[in-house]
């Protein structure tokens, strides 16, 4: 019977990890392309020659790229000045971003003079670009 080839770097990298007898860490065969610089499955080979625990700790960082992007993108969000204002007005915050994006707000005009109409755009706005 013929096996098939890895067609990801990820799928590779957890291939080469089973045959090696390691555990292959949860996430790292949906890790998003970023996470390993859209290398191709062939890189891999390069890896073979790492002792167990440095392959290991590749496949770790790999795998764990997607939850550290989250916890960036909670904490930038959670962390504005924006958020924070609409919070303490009791206003409806929209659905966080889900990727870490520079939001383009003017504070000539401090954001307690802002309308609550203007802060929800704005909010909106951020939401929107970040997905």
């Amino acid at each position: 019977m013929a096996t098939t080839k890895p067609k990801t770097f990820p799928q590779a990298l957890a291939s080469l990890l089973r045959s090696r007898k390691l555990k292959v860490p949860p996430g790292l065969e949906s890790a998003p392309p970023e996470a390993y610089a859209n290398q191709p499955p062939e890189v891999v080979d390069q890896l073979t020659k790492l002792p167990d625990d440095r392959l290991l700790a590749q496949a770790q960082h790999v795998a764990g790229y997607a939850k550290r992007r989250e916890a960036r993108v909670k904490a930038s969000w959670e962390g504005s000045p924006l958020i924070k204002e609409m919070k303490r007005r009791k206003l409806k915050v929209p659905a966080a971003p889900t990727r870490v994006v520079g939001a383009a707000l003017s504070y000539k005009r401090p954001l307690r003079e802002w309308s609550d109409a203007e802060l929800v755009e704005a909010a909106k706005e951020w939401s929107r670009r970040g997905r």
